[in-house]
């Protein structure tokens, strides 16, 4: 059994797989497996990968033969891999040297799932972000615990800077989301929140995050982009009531809220989202807030500190009954809140 297997999903990637190959081949730690699952691509990777892998044991290539998606194919890197830990990566990103090493030893020493820090790096290779871990957490810690005092979102994030062990996910049953768009990896990451009763956040950046012109974050989000966010907090809220911590699902629902209405007015403005757009994702956020009571709990504390529930602030401004166009009165409530913005 090797110390740590690593998952990649594959799809046309044949022009950054020399770079994430040379990265993976210069890790301190070379007790690994990387499990490359080519999603069906058109071009090179496959055979770039097999001849990579004729060279270097450690490189295992699976294969789809008709395009599942990345989290099918992170899926069956899961049940293939050896490894007594796992992790994620992409293969237009990379990893520093002693990525898989502090994360294992960590896991060693602390018998617990790691989290580490990663840096958002421009297509330039200028920093963008260095992500901290945050200071007032404890060495060892519940996520669940954890999360009423710094919120959810940390623990529902970055999910190429963890190690788990693998007889744990595959225990729970836990998988990447599979038929969406995006955020398959936060759907992951919900599904095993709860579940994580030991986690070591250690300091080390252990990942680079390529923000490249041509990525998603940096293009355009479809209704059906938010949507799959949403989905994220649906999964979030049906694994909350399931542990009666509906305060922690409200919280990261507000979260999402304030970012991606603030994202989705921000296309609006470019020209990149309609009105049928804005429908669609208030539409679906409306409809979680019905079912889950989330409006009916958080109303008092809108009234009081609208600057701390923006996201439901935003919403309930979207879902005023008036005739107005959506995206109007999303800008109208993001000016009222911007003029209740603390100084």
């Amino acid at each position: 059994m090797v110390a740590v297997s690593v998952v990649v999903a594959v799809r046309n990637a044949a022009a950054y797989l020399p770079r994430f190959v040379a990265c993976l081949q210069a890790q301190t730690l070379g007790d690994f497996e990387a499990l490359f699952v080519d999603d069906a691509s058109d071009d090179d990777s496959a055979a770039m990968l097999e001849a990579y892998a004729a060279d270097d044991r450690r490189l295992r290539l699976l294969r789809h033969a008709v395009r599942q998606g990345a989290g099918a194919a992170r899926n069956a890197g899961i049940e293939a891999a050896a490894g007594e830990t796992l992790c994620f990566a992409d293969p237009d990103d990379l990893l520093p040297p002693d990525s898989f090493k502090v994360r294992y030893e960590a896991y060693c020493t602390h018998h617990a799932v790691v989290r580490a820090c990663h840096d958002e790096v421009g297509g330039d290779g200028a920093l963008r972000n260095h992500e901290i871990r945050p200071p007032s957490l404890p060495l060892v810690a519940k996520p669940a615990d954890a999360a009423r005092s710094l919120g959810p979102g940390p623990f529902l994030c970055a999910h190429w800077t963890w190690l788990f062990p693998t007889k744990m996910v595959r225990r729970l049953g836990v998988g990447n989301e599979v038929g969406v768009r995006t955020a398959e990896d936060i759907m992951f990451l919900v599904r095993l929140f709860f579940h994580v009763t030991r986690l070591c956040w250690i300091k080390d950046t252990v990942y680079y995050w390529i923000k490249r012109t041509d990525s998603l974050s940096n293009t355009v989000y479809t209704a059906e982009h938010y949507c799959d966010y949403l989905r994220c907090v649906e999964i979030f809220y049906e694994e909350a009531v399931r542990e009666k911590a509906l305060p922690l699902a409200d919280e990261f629902f507000g979260d999402y809220l304030a970012c991606y209405l603030s994202h989705l007015l921000f296309q609006a403005a470019q020209g990149k989202s309609s009105e049928e757009d804005a429908r669609i994702v208030v539409a679906e956020a409306s409809r979680l807030c019905r079912r889950y009571g989330a409006l009916a709990r958080r109303m008092e504390g809108i009234g009081k500190h609208p600057w701390n529930n923006r996201g439901y602030f935003k919403l309930l401004g979207a879902m005023a009954e008036d005739g107005r166009p959506m995206i109007e009165k999303l800008a109208v409530a993001h000016a009222a809140l911007a003029a209740l913005a603390p100084a």
